[in-house]
């Protein structure tokens, strides 16, 4: 959407009241007026109107005298997207086959804009000290499934997003040097999977292939483990042992999932019957 047509059709209110949903997150689980004003860069007169409609609408509440916070109708606006996408309810018995079998914590990962997001995830009950769920958001450039993910970016994609990403380290593994995660992600391209140790958190492992649609790639499919005590495995040689272990079943179960994003219907449109004529009605009576 061009500039103009996005003057022309854009809604301020909207934008706003999704800042305001958004800017709550772990460390931010209630806000004051002036704090969520700060967090959205929106006046407070802008943020105070936001938050009294938001608390109408059933998606906010007070805590106390000044905090306000968000209400459970909140999951609802993430039901309407994981509901009308048929591959993520499919995907979630591919899932619980696949930890079946390996054992291991099992996710797919979407973009949504410099980060992933994970729209399904089944957990082997091994607790992830991010304590990650349906919803959680990454970085792309530290997490194998985000590395998958830019490897379906076009190359002015991927010098875009370098271009404007920030690269933190959240470890003291994390790769933030730009030239080095275009060779990085250069190399998923090739190998058509990723793995990744220590980047996210320090004793995180994670393996990571692509799912297509119709050629394209849509999502990642992610294994991650904790790593214990007891692994005693050398990093040098743990990513052979991963990809020995876990590589092709992975692979197959994103087979089955590109298989069924093949085959998958568009979208069902829900047409409006047009309601009969007042003649017509009266003539059938």
């Amino acid at each position: 959407m061009d500039n103009a047509t996005q003057k022309e059709y854009f809604i301020n209110g909207l934008a706003k009241g999704l800042a305001i949903i958004q800017t709550f997150n772990n460390e931010a689980r209630a806000l004051t007026l002036a704090e969520a004003a700060y967090r959205t860069g929106l006046s407070r007169a802008a943020a105070r109107r936001v938050l009294l409609t938001l608390e109408g609408l059933g998606f906010v509440t007070r805590c106390g005298d000044r905090h306000f916070a968000l209400t459970p109708r909140v999951l609802s606006l993430g039901y309407a997207y994981l509901s009308s996408m048929p591959l993520w309810s499919f995907a979630e018995s591919v899932l619980e086959s696949l930890v079946e079998e390996l054992r291991e914590t099992c996710s797919i990962a979407a973009v949504d804009g410099t980060e992933l997001v994970y729209v399904s995830r089944v957990s082997l009950h091994r607790t992830l000290s991010q304590g990650l769920s349906i919803g959680s958001r990454i970085p792309l450039y530290c997490h194998s499934a985000g590395r998958v993910l830019l490897s379906g970016f076009t190359p002015e994609q991927l010098e875009d997003y370098l271009d404007h990403a920030q690269l933190n380290p959240l470890t003291s593994r994390t790769v933030t040097d730009r030239a080095r995660l275009r060779q990085i992600v250069q190399e998923v391209r090739r190998k058509g999977y990723s793995w990744s140790h220590g980047e996210v958190e320090e004793h995180t492992t994670g393996l990571s292939v692509p799912i297509f649609q119709q050629g394209r790639l849509i999502a990642a499919l992610n294994l991650s483990r904790m790593r214990t005590d007891h692994d005693v495995t050398a990093p040098i040689n743990e990513e052979l042992q991963w990809c020995g272990d876990y590589l092709q079943p992975l692979r197959r179960a994103a087979g089955r999932l590109t298989a069924a994003l093949s085959v998958e219907q568009a979208p069902r449109i829900v047409r409006m019957e047009r309601p009969p004529s007042r003649s017509n009605s009266e003539s059938s009576t």
